[in-house]
């Protein structure tokens, strides 16, 4: 499966939205003080370091081929994975 195709963009998509929803979880407990947009904002080298390393990590299982469909609950949960995980990147302590 290629990088440009409609399940690539659905396994791309899943990435960034759980990459945001790990940024949730840590404003909701408090680790984000302030609004989450403005972290973002205010925070630019991690902000553009974790999405390099969810797309990244993204397009490594597509191109690995542990990603090719999307309507297998594992490799949702697989991709769901990678774009959460690559939000830890994005850390409250390393740029107070």
């Amino acid at each position: 499966m290629g990088l440009f195709t409609q399940s690539a963009l659905v396994f791309f998509t899943i990435g960034i939205v759980s990459m945001l929803s790990h940024a949730v979880k840590k404003w909701v407990m408090g680790e984000i003080k302030g609004k989450l947009v403005d972290w973002y904002w205010s925070h630019p080298r991690a902000t553009v370091g974790a999405i390099m390393a969810c797309i990244g990590g993204i397009a490594t299982a597509i191109l690995s081929g542990a990603l090719t469909d999307y309507s297998v609950g594992a490799q949702l949960l697989a991709a769901w994975g990678i774009g959460y995980s690559a939000d830890t990147l994005n850390s409250q302590e390393k740029w107070k």
